[in-house]
């Protein structure tokens, strides 16, 4: 049976090093983009080892340096002779095309380290007991070498300063101020520009201050406003059916008791099924397989983004999944899940919207409206959120509130922006699932400097 040869380039290997003999600059570069193993030739990983420690050493690199180094280690035949070093430096005409040599290189080394990487999965996979756990650890071992295909170097302050000053510019030219997507409420998206890439947002409430259904609006609005997004739905706590059923009240502006009993007269009939038809068209995915581990959730966000079919998630809610793995203390679990919440909204570039409940620490004060230390079993929760909202109801505790129908959306944490203590005002009805901007009362941007922990 023949044996298969591990992928591997001679040429650009060679090529990398004779361009080091030619312009003994270029070694920063290729100490900054190659590790000694990502050659694959024995004598070339010799040759390389002996001219990074020359170079970290301050000593020059030259023909007669480095063949007089690796003879005093005894590794002159080893890498090649002194013959294949003078070959070597005398062979590559140019430095020009050094970066895609280092290219060349660095992508033959990543798929051999997979091949690797796969030999141990598949040894692994025979002794596995932990299915879930297996398929989380084996993705995660295959993402982290991929991820290191085209590892890019420092990065200088003027390139990434023209960056700024181009978005900046591309920001002057949408009237709207959304940067991210759209979430439909104007007075949001003034505070947050909003949902942005890469950003986890928790929007926290305690039982029955419309945390569901305002995540379904944003879903809603998110997906209206552009027409392409793609946006998958985690509940964990209620069924798809019950979603749709808010979402096509929500839209109808049929009740939704009516919706569950069936009792609609003609109009609202016609009111619903031309909500469905157009909710129908919306790409909003389901998942309510129930309670699932957080490393489950990002396998299937993982799936959807190759597809091309990501770009906001929402879980409802937090407290609801699992750990990788089972642990006896709660604050440290959910400690681990929102970590992996962030790290998941970081590697596929996208706005991930988690739901909290609240401590019943609200319930046993005078001023019933939620903070920080509110927020269950928070652990690192704080620290992990970019963005955090807390919904509040004044007549959810007060039957004589002035404030009927009314949320109001705290913003408690923005690591980009202001904060609002006061809240934002929204019109709240609950019988139809559905969040309106409210014009009156709106607070005014604090322009103190926002909260960047």
């Amino acid at each position: 049976m023949d044996v298969k040869q591990l992928p591997f380039n001679a040429d650009a290997e060679q090529n990398i090093l004779g361009a080091i003999f030619l312009d003994g600059s270029t070694i920063k570069i290729v100490i900054d983009r190659l590790e000694i193993n990502d050659f694959f030739i024995l004598k070339h990983r010799l040759i390389y080892e002996a001219m990074r420690t020359m170079f970290e050493t301050g000593m020059q690199v030259d023909y007669t340096t480095l063949t007089d180094h690796l003879m005093s280690r005894d590794l002159l035949v080893s890498a090649g002779g002194a013959d294949y070093i003078l070959q070597l430096s005398d062979t590559t005409p140019s430095v020009a095309n050094l970066e895609y040599y280092i290219n060349i290189v660095k992508d033959k080394a990543v798929i051999r380290n997979i091949i690797e990487v796969s030999k141990q999965i598949a040894e692994e996979g025979f002794s596995a007991t932990d299915m879930a756990t297996f398929v989380d650890e084996s993705e995660r071992r295959i993402f982290e070498v991929a991820s290191s295909r085209r590892t890019s170097g420092f990065v200088r302050l003027n390139t990434v300063a023209d960056e700024v000053i181009s978005k900046t510019e591309k920001a002057k030219q949408n009237t709207g101020s959304v940067t991210g997507l759209d979430t439909g409420f104007e007075e949001l998206n003034r505070y947050t520009l909003g949902l942005q890439p890469e950003e986890l947002y928790i929007i926290a409430g305690r039982p029955s201050m419309g945390k569901s259904a305002f995540a379904l609006n944003i879903a809603t609005n998110v997906c209206k406003s552009h027409a392409q997004a793609n946006v998958a739905i985690f509940s964990l706590e209620m069924g798809v059916e019950q979603l749709v059923g808010r979402m096509l009240s929500a839209e109808a502006r049929v009740l939704s008791q009516k919706i569950k009993l069936g009792d609609l007269s003609t109009a609202e009939w016609e009111q619903l099924s031309l909500a469905s038809t157009k909710l129908s068209k919306l790409n909003i995915l389901f998942d309510d397989s129930g309670t699932v581990r957080v490393t489950d959730l990002r396998q299937k966000c993982r799936k959807l983004s190759q597809e091309g079919r990501l770009d906001l998630v929402i879980i409802d809610y937090l407290q609801l999944l699992g750990a990788s793995k089972p642990n006896p203390n709660r604050v440290q679990e959910v400690s681990e899940i929102s970590r992996t919440l962030k790290e998941m909204a970081r590697e596929l570039k996208i706005p991930v919207i988690a739901l909290s409940q609240l401590s019943r620490n609200v319930e046993s004060r005078n001023d019933k409206r939620p903070i920080m230390a509110d927020l269950r079993e928070s652990g690192s929760i704080e620290q992990d959120a970019d963005v955090i909202l807390f919904l509040y109801r004044d007549d959810y505790y007060n039957q004589e509130s002035q404030y009927p129908d009314q949320v109001d959306i705290i913003i408690a944490k923005n690591r980009s922006g202001a904060t609002v203590t006061e809240g934002i005002p929204l019109l709240f009805k609950k019988a139809y699932s559905t969040f309106k901007t409210l014009k009156q009362n709106v607070p005014a941007m604090d322009e103190s400097i926002p909260d960047i922990s």
